[in-house]
Order: structure tokens, then C-alpha cells, then sequence
């Protein structure tokens, strides 16, 4: 199975995993994933027999290396669907992190354009499915001319039959297949909303995923007469539902991001001096309605961020003893957000620099209050279960 996966451009995708960079393709790092190499020994000795019973005249041996050349020929052309993929992307000026062959196939990872075309996104998504099945006609013209019962005849028979496999299942119209790509590229056409149309092919991938499990139950002896078949489509099912979902709660994020609003998230903060005791300065945020403590120096500036967790920690009887400074932690430059932040530049400025208090100020640096990484989060959640 072959995947063109999106990543952002704060890094790349951690799902593929690591890999052993084996070369470049267009410029493209080529990443080949350790259980790469134990499906295809699995899938090699599993297809022996199958290959052995059509061209009887094989040894073993010789059944079983055919075998593995079917297999990595099998793997070469989703490397070329992969290809296909950056190959058009690249033509469109996007940016293409790796590609990882792993154990399902292969994966090209494509770093998401913001805002983005739909017609971009479905360019490079069809054209996978369309190389695979351009590869199975190839293949089948082969084998049309070969003897039938001849090494070369079942190389070429099972090299057409496999990626016409590979073309019509990834032009299925569910996420993360390359046809959901397609479906979200033009419900987002459609509807103008990138999000809606992903968490409609989202849906259409899970439901996708229990199809695929019920077929693979229903027939478990059909898929080479081993059960090895069946549990790769189980396999294949589980990674579809997994992405599907991821997928849904990332368009159910975007949808609510322009909803973000720092200053409604934004605490009330108390300035308080650095030597002031944590007890009296809990006392004097009481007295105000503040729920945050912010170091000042002399001049107002702030020099420091008093954590609710930090306090929280800190025994009642010691807190009198205790100065504000020692709980502080200093104002990192990253750790300052302004009251212009909503939406994406928001979360993308929290992602950047985790912590769980941030420093809000105005366009003059003045203080407004202190955001609270677990405000946003509640807030998030709270929208995206609207």
C-alpha cells in the first residue's frame, strides 16, 4: 500500500518513523525503515509456495527467490508511485521532506501548504493511484507475451495483478488513501472549507477501516490460502483508521482555531516585587481577583513567571519564607506572546516554545496577563466537542 502523507513546516511527521537513508530521488532523501525489511522476507517466504505451484518445475530454493525478486520488484514500484508523487509536487514549487518505504508500503511525505489550493493537493494525490495502475497495464502487456508457466510469465502476471491492487485500493476515497486526498481536494473546492472536507473523507477512511476488517474475517484463507494475507488487510485496516482519526481531530483544531482569542484566555496577573513572600503576594492576587504572579523589577519590567503548579507545591507554612523569586522561572523572549496572537500564530507560538504559563503583553510590551497552557487546551477541547 502506498500513502502521501502532509506534514507542517515545524517539522517533519514523526508516523513514518526512522529509517536508514539509503540515497535521493529528485533531490528527496529515500528512507527505508527497519520492518521493511522484515516484511519483505515474511512476504517473500509466504508467496514461495505460491510461486512453486504455478512453475513446477522450480527447486525450493528457486521458488523461494523468485519469490523475493517478485517482492522487491513489488516494492520498486510503489517507490515509483511514491516518485509520482514528489515529482508533481516538486513541479508545483511544494516542498518534499523524504520518502520512507515501510512495512505498508511506502510514504511521501508533503509538507502542507497554508492556506493551500485543493487543486494542488488532488494533482499530487491522483497521481499515484494513476502510476500503479499505469505499472499493472504495463505488466499485463508483459505477460501477454510470455509463455505461460515460465518464470518471467508469473513475475509479470502477479507484478500486474498486485499494482492494479495498489492503484484501486489507494483510489479508495477515505483518508489517508490517496482517493480520500482527491475526495477531501474537492470537497474543499466545493465547500471552501478544508476542514469540513477532511473530516468527511476522515469518516469515509474509518469506514473504510471496518470494511477492510470485515472482508479479511470473512475470507481469512483467501489471500495466498494463508492467513498471512488476511492479517496484513488487518494490518492495513488498523493504520487506515489510526490516520483517519488523526485526521479528524486535526481538521476538528483548525476548525476552531480562528475562535482562539488570547485575550479571552488571558489571566489576570499581579506585578509583584522579587523579594515579596509567595504568601503575601498569593494574598494580594486574592484580594485582586488575579490568578498569576509575574516578577518585576524596579522599573515594572518583567523578569519572571510564578507557575499555579509551583505555588501549588509549595507547603502553606513555608510559603511566608518563601520569595516569589525563588519559584520564578525567567521570561524567556519565547515565552512572551502578544495580545495580536489568535488563531494559528497562537498555537503555532505555543507549540514552539512549551511551558505552562506565557507572558502576555500589548503592541508596547506592557503587561496584560499570563496565559495558562492549560486555558488553551481546555479551550480547544471545549470547541472542538461543539
Amino acid at each position: 500500500m502506498s500513502d502521501q502523507r502532509s506534514t507542517n513546516r515545524r517539522g517533519p511527521t514523526s508516523a513514518a518513523g526512522a529509517g536508514v537513508q539509503v540515497g535521493r530521488i529528485l533531490g528527496v532523501p529515500v528512507v527505508i525503515q527497519p520492518l521493511w525489511f522484515v516484511i519483505v522476507i515474511v512476504i517473500a517466504v509466504s508467496f514461495g509456495p505460491t510461486v512453486r505451484g504455478q512453475v513446477p518445475s522450480l527447486s525450493s530454493g528457486a521458488a523461494y527467490a523468485v519469490s523475493l525478486v517478485f517482492v522487491l520488484l513489488l516494492y520498486g514500484s510503489v517507490l515509483v508511485h511514491e516518485i509520482s508523487h514528489v515529482a508533481v509536487a516538486k513541479a508545483l514549487g511544494m516542498e518534499v521532506r523524504r520518502i520512507v518505504l515501510q512495512m505498508l508500503g511506502g510514504v511521501s511525505e508533503v509538507v502542507e501548504e497554508h492556506p493551500g489550493k485543493p487543486g494542488r493537493e488532488g494533482l499530487v494525490a491522483a497521481v499515484g493511484p494513476l502510476t500503479s495502475f499505469i505499472l499493472g497495464l504495463i505488466g499485463l502487456v508483459v505477460e501477454r507475451n510470455l509463455d505461460p508457466g515460465t518464470v518471467a510469465w508469473v513475475i509479470a502476471r502477479e507484478f500486474w495483478i498486485a499494482n492494479l491492487f495498489v492503484a484501486a485500493f489507494n483510489a479508495l476515497p477515505g483518508l489517508p488513501l490517496d482517493g480520500g486526498r482527491v475526495l477531501r481536494s474537492f470537497l474543499w473546492h466545493v465547500t471552501n472549507d478544508k476542514s469540513r472536507g477532511t473530516l468527511a473523507a476522515g469518516w469515509v477512511g474509518r469506514g473504510l477501516a471496518v470494511a477492510v476488517v470485515v472482508v479479511a474475517v470473512a475470507k481469512p484463507h483467501g489471500w495466498g490460502d494463508t492467513t498471512i494475507g488476511a492479517l496484513y488487510l488487518v494490518i492495513i485496516a488498523m493504520f487506515i483508521w489510526t490516520n483517519a482519526t488523526v485526521a479528524i481531530a486535526q481538521a476538528k483544531v483548525t476548525g476552531v482555531l480562528p475562535t482562539l482569542d488570547i485575550r479571552s484566555l488571558t489571566r489576570r496577573a499581579m506585578p509583584v516585587a522579587a523579594e515579596l513572600p509567595v504568601a503575601e503576594a498569593v494574598r494580594r492576587a486574592r484580594e485582586a481577583g488575579a490568578r498569576a504572579l509575574v516578577v518585576v523589577d524596579s522599573l515594572g519590567k518583567p523578569s519572571g513567571l510564578v507557575s499555579e503548579a509551583a505555588v501549588s507545591a509549595l507547603p502553606p507554612q513555608r510559603q511566608p519564607w518563601v520569595a516569589v523569586s525563588d519559584l520564578a522561572r525567567p521570561v524567556d523572549p519565547s515565552l512572551v506572546l502578544r495580545t495580536d496572537m489568535n488563531g494559528e500564530a497562537l498555537l503555532q507560538a505555543v507549540q514552539e516554545a512549551p511551558a505552562t504559563e506565557y507572558l502576555v503583553v500589548d503592541n508596547v510590551g506592557a503587561i496584560c496577563g499570563v496565559l495558562a497552557r492549560i486555558d488553551l487546551v481546555a479551550a480547544l477541547q471545549a470547541a472542538g466537542l461543539r
